[in-house]
């Protein structure tokens, strides 16, 4: 488990590397569109499609970040929440929907990367694949989902070790890793 969890870290700071670089990447387009523009009267022809597809990337691989860091979703009801099990109980209803709108989409993103493939649509400019901008989609959304699933797997035990301890759920029993989180 500990080789899998510093396979998954490794993971992340990749991502994490990758989603700055491609944000550096389209601010940089950004100012030499405009710089081009505005300073020599010229164009940066298809600039919008690179910038597009570029952000597309960069927003999907956040947005995975996000889901592995659980601050995905915003959780205003379990502040109300006095009791350690009452915010367990409430966070994993808030992931079991998470779960299910991820599994939607996940289905629905690999239906639309299909559906890029089989008719080959391409970008209008420079004319590549449109599915090598879309296959971000369901590769972040499936990760949403098994990084989902990790987080309710660890809320069940918090909620199972609250129960278990007598305490009610009380602050004191929360899970020992979790100060590692």
């Amino acid at each position: 488990m500990k080789t899998l969890k510093k396979i998954n870290d490794g993971f992340i700071k990749v991502s994490e590397y990758v989603a700055f670089v491609l944000s550096a990447i389209v601010c940089a387009m950004i100012v030499w569109w405009a710089f081009k523009r505005y300073v020599f009267a010229s164009e940066f022809y298809g600039a919008e499609e690179l910038i597009l597809a570029i952000a597309f990337w960069m927003y999907f691989i956040g947005a995975y970040i996000a889901t592995h860091e659980d601050s995905h979703s915003a959780d205003l009801f379990t502040g109300m929440l006095k009791t350690q099990k009452g915010k367990a109980i409430a966070k994993l209803i808030r992931l079991t929907i998470s779960l299910v709108a991820f599994g939607m989409l996940t289905w629905l993103s690999w239906e639309f990367l299909s559906f890029d493939i089989v008719r080959h649509k391409i970008t209008v400019m420079y004319r590549f694949p449109q599915a090598w901008i879309h296959a971000v989609l369901p590769l972040s959304f499936a990760l949403s989902c098994i990084y989902t699933i990790a987080h309710m797997v660890d809320t069940v035990i918090e909620i199972h070790n609250c129960g278990r301890k007598g305490e009610g759920g009380s602050d004191q029993a929360a899970l020992p890793d979790q100060e590692n989180k």
